[in-house]
């Protein structure tokens, strides 16, 4: 049984004068409806003061653990050098780009999952046990946020960015059942915390999606739901053989339209060739690698920006991931 000890939020006033961005940041307007609006605000994680190459015994995701095995887990300076090539495709594009001081002997790459937007609503979820650390950097994006627009999911209610993807009316999010949640590190979200975020946003249609997992094969299951489905502005990115349940897939199929669906390879789903970020419903940024999926979004008018993330993919996770949205038009 894996063991999932809730990450409490309450103590997160305490550490709001200890983390500062690097500059100044007055309240933050949140505004979140989709994945591909005109991004305006975002969060990128830090590279900074990782603490090196992890003991195998305290990895919690089969790709970080197999880079280790295989002795290629990045090193910090591969990481801070691929995170400041997106940051300047970003920055090119006039988006506020955030970043929260790092904390030491910390990976913080993965900014996605320990918070997320809902419409104006600013989440905090609880997270496992090993990345609770990680929520004290979200002091100071909480003390710009008013109290009224942050959501605090109650003892038991497990999520993680990840596997929440905001689609217009829809919410769809990556869920496990009780069984593969206390089996599975790699199973992040539960039932509980899917019921809870569809009563608090009653206006939105939740639809859940079961995901393989495997806490020791990183070509055998779906860490979160957006390394194997992400909408993008001209349709969406699927990795059909990682779902569960294949209504799921049909289902997906059906909603964006066949021809509206870029039906990723497995070579193509352990490269997380889904897991790209959206600036805008006509601009996307890929990893430089993704040569076919480039080619499928220039002939569907889109707007394709590369940048380099062949280091940050062994840790288990790519753009979307280091990434968490604040405000889209």
């Amino acid at each position: 049984m894996v063991s999932k000890v809730p990450c409490v939020y309450s103590v997160i006033n305490t550490f709001t004068a200890i983390f500062a961005f690097q500059y100044k940041v007055m309240q933050i307007q949140l505004d979140i409806q989709n994945e591909f609006g005109t991004l305006k605000t975002v969060v990128v994680g830090v590279a900074r003061k990782m603490g090196g190459m992890p003991a195998i015994e305290d990895c919690y995701d089969p790709r970080s653990a197999e880079s280790v095995l295989n002795s290629t887990y990045p090193s910090e300076e591969s990481c801070m050098a691929e995170m400041k090539g997106f940051i300047e495709i970003l920055e090119e594009l006039n988006i506020e780009v955030l970043r929260p001081e790092s904390i030491p002997a910390l990976n913080q790459v993965f900014a996605r999952d320990i918070a997320f937007v809902i419409e104006d609503q600013l989440v905090l979820p609880n997270v496992i046990e090993d990345r609770a650390r990680e929520v004290t950097a979200m002091a100071i994006i909480e003390g710009n946020v008013p109290s009224s627009n942050i959501i605090m999911m109650p003892s038991g209610c497990y999520a993680e960015g990840g596997d929440v993807i905001v689609h217009n009316h829809h919410v769809f999010v990556g869920v496990s059942n009780n069984e593969a949640f206390q089996t599975y590190k790699t199973s992040r979200t539960n039932y509980a915390g899917l019921t809870y975020l569809s009563d608090e946003f009653p206006g939105k249609i939740f639809k859940g999606f079961e995901l393989l997992k495997s806490d020791v094969d990183p070509r055998g299951g779906s860490l979160h739901l957006d390394c194997a489905f992400q909408p993008v502005g001209c349709g969406a990115l699927l990795v059909p053989h990682l779902f569960k349940n294949q209504e799921d897939v049909d289902w997906i199929l059906s909603f964006f339209g066949a021809d509206n669906v870029y039906q990723c390879s497995t070579e193509e789903a352990y490269a997380l060739t889904t897991n790209v970020f959206s600036v805008s419903p006509t601009q996307v940024i890929v990893d430089d690698s993704f040569i076919s999926l480039m080619d499928w979004l220039r002939t569907k008018g889109m707007k394709v920006f590369k940048v380099s993330y062949s280091e940050i993919v062994k840790m288990g996770g790519l753009l979307r991931c280091s990434t968490m949205p604040l405000k889209r038009d």
